[in-house]
């Protein structure tokens, strides 16, 4: 039986590239956005493979068990939407800035699991996508986002211990720097960062999509709990 997917902040960067790699590999992809603006060039990129959009915001509980219900079932789910802002003085975060982090990048991944859990049964597996700002607090990014991500590293050891039992696999991919748009907030030039990572160059959305296909795949099917670092040596150890 075809194995079914759906990945959440499918609209650009890091997310658009995970359905091109899952659904390449013939497994049906429902990728998630806010709306079909969003995510209009992820299905068009994708348009030879079996794509779907299932449009709803991950910080709206009620859509996303409404929208995730419809599904007859999921193997694989990947918690990849987030948000971030530009970096402040710490005098100068407001409730609003915590709020709108905390809402998207950790109760949002955990509304989507509660929902998917409910599709998926024994040999199913999750990807949270973490940063590696979770470890360094994040030379350019905000502390709300450095702490979200740390947020979600517990969160991925707490669910793979809990769903162990059900057969059901939990990890998190942790990403360096990578040419995406959020990097763009950071506010260096790309030939920066090709000279503080270790092996030389910036990272693509496609090397952090080729370590989500291992960890769902059944190649890794002794891997649970861990927090995998994709980073060009940047952190290390």
């Amino acid at each position: 039986m075809r194995k079914v997917a759906l990945v959440t902040g499918a609209g650009s960067g890091i997310g658009r590239a995970i359905v091109y790699m899952l659904a390449k590999q013939g497994i049906k992809v429902y990728a998630n956005a806010r709306n079909e603006e969003k995510i209009s060039e992820t299905i068009s990129l994708c348009k030879d493979f079996d794509v779907e959009p299932l449009l709803f915001d991950v910080t709206d509980s009620e859509m996303i068990r409404e929208k995730i219900d419809s599904l007859e079932r999921l193997d694989y789910l990947v918690n990849n939407a987030g948000k971030s802002i530009v970096k402040k003085e710490i005098a100068e975060y407001d409730q609003e800035d915590w709020d709108s982090i905390l809402n998207t990048n950790v109760k949002g991944y955990f509304y989507v699991t509660q929902a998917a859990l409910k599709k998926m049964s024994g040999g199913a597996a999750i990807v949270n996508m973490s940063s590696g700002a979770a470890k360094t607090g994040g030379d350019f990014v905000s502390i709300p986002y450095s702490t979200s991500k740390g947020a979600i590293n517990s969160l991925t050891i707490c669910l793979a211990r809990d769903l162990a039992k059900r057969g059901i696999r939990v990890n998190a991919v942790s990403p360096g720097f990578v040419n995406t748009p959020m990097l763009m907030l950071n506010g260096k030039p790309v030939d920066y960062y090709d000279s503080v990572i270790p092996l030389g160059k910036l990272g693509v959305p496609k090397d952090i999509a080729n370590m989500v296909l291992f960890l769902l795949s059944d190649e890794a099917s002794y891997i649970t709990g861990q927090i995998i670092e994709v980073n060009g040596g940047d952190i290390m150890g």
